[in-house]
């Protein structure tokens, strides 16, 4: 059966020429020859894409709503489009309520399989990243240097909508049978603020939640010690995940590069102070970077922190702090 030329350009697109699993999972998305000529025209409004495809308007609505609470179609301002990133159609497409085991297969393929042979051969010096380490407050020693930017609980607190999704990536890895032991607590903790929150509501994927709510969940993830990380450009509209080392993928592409060119540092660093520090190794526990190493007492590579500040608020003898290295231009305004 011959592979639509669609489906080979997008596969392209995303990064992944020629490649038989990502055209099956066009397949199981893109289900019907109309779905196919909708995805030829994309991206467009519902009347510009009934003007390109033939197709009557009303059938055309249905057609990419149906797309678009299955995750294969990103929802614009006036209309829809293809997913420009291989991690969003992912996210999207396992979201689905209607993701069938098969689905999730063939993305543990992509993942496992595919991506660490296409990464062996990536420069990633010019790759922007997607996600922005966002510090824990409660490790930063003077909160005065905290400024609205770098704040997760202000970016919730002045929300006019919050949902919160099941993460894509333990979804991912528990439906492969991977990372039993997650330290994540079980509540939606990946969550989403205005535009972003209304389409994760309209498809059904996710939970509104108060900024009450939204705050007591970043706690939580705060004593779990996973890492709070948000969308890379600050806007209105932002999503924050909260990563753990065993199921993100931006963690599984910092293992094949070892390079963490998806995460964006923080504008802070750990700095210790070596006659405090007694040795006791919870630091080295909680590091999700693996740049701490406890021997009479912690060693830090402080090129590779990202300043997450995991250490640092369990660190009974204060030994750790977090300190501003960047200044705040270092953060992604467009």
């Amino acid at each position: 059966m011959s592979v639509p030329e669609i489906f080979e350009k997008y596969a392209a697109r995303l990064g992944y020429p020629r490649s038989a699993t990502m055209y099956r999972i066009f397949e199981l998305l893109f289900d019907g020859e109309e779905k196919i000529e909708l995805m030829r025209n994309m991206p467009g409004s519902i009347a510009e894409l009934a003007e390109r495809t033939g197709l009557p308007g009303s059938q055309v609505r249905e057609l990419t709503h149906g797309l678009f609470l299955r995750g294969a179609l990103a929802r614009t301002d006036d209309g829809y489009r293809l997913f420009s990133g291989m991690i969003e159609l992912r996210d999207g497409a396992i979201l689905w309520p209607g993701a069938t085991q098969e689905m999730f297969d063939l993305w543990h393929t992509i993942l496992s399989e595919e991506m660490p042979r296409l990464m062996q051969n990536v420069d990633t010096t010019n790759i922007p990243a997607g996600l922005r380490t966002i510090a824990i407050e409660e490790a930063i020693e003077s909160q005065s240097t905290v400024l609205d930017i770098d704040s997760a609980r202000k970016v919730f607190e002045e929300a006019e909508i919050i949902s919160a999704v099941p993460c894509p990536c333990r979804m991912q890895a528990r439906r492969a049978g991977e990372s039993p032991d997650c330290p994540a607590p079980e509540a939606n903790l990946c969550m989403q603020t205005n535009k972003f929150a209304r389409a994760a509501l309209d498809r059904g994927v996710g939970e509104q939640i108060s900024s009450q709510e939204a705050l007591k969940r970043l706690e939580a993830a705060e004593e779990a010690g996973l890492v709070h990380m948000m969308r890379n450009n600050v806007k209105d509209d932002m999503f924050m995940c909260n990563c753990c080392s065993c199921c993100c993928t931006g963690f599984l592409l910092l293992g094949i590069t070892g390079d963490p060119f998806v995460f964006a540092p923080s504008r802070f660093r750990v700095a210790i102070d070596v006659d405090e520090c007694n040795g006791c190794g919870i630091c080295e526990d909680r590091c999700p970077f693996d740049v701490i190493s406890v021997d009479a007492v912690a060693e830090i590579d402080f090129d590779k922190c990202l300043g997450c500040g995991n250490c640092v608020i369990k660190c009974e003898p204060e030994a750790l702090s977090l300190v501003e290295v960047r200044p705040k231009e270092h953060v992604r305004i467009t």
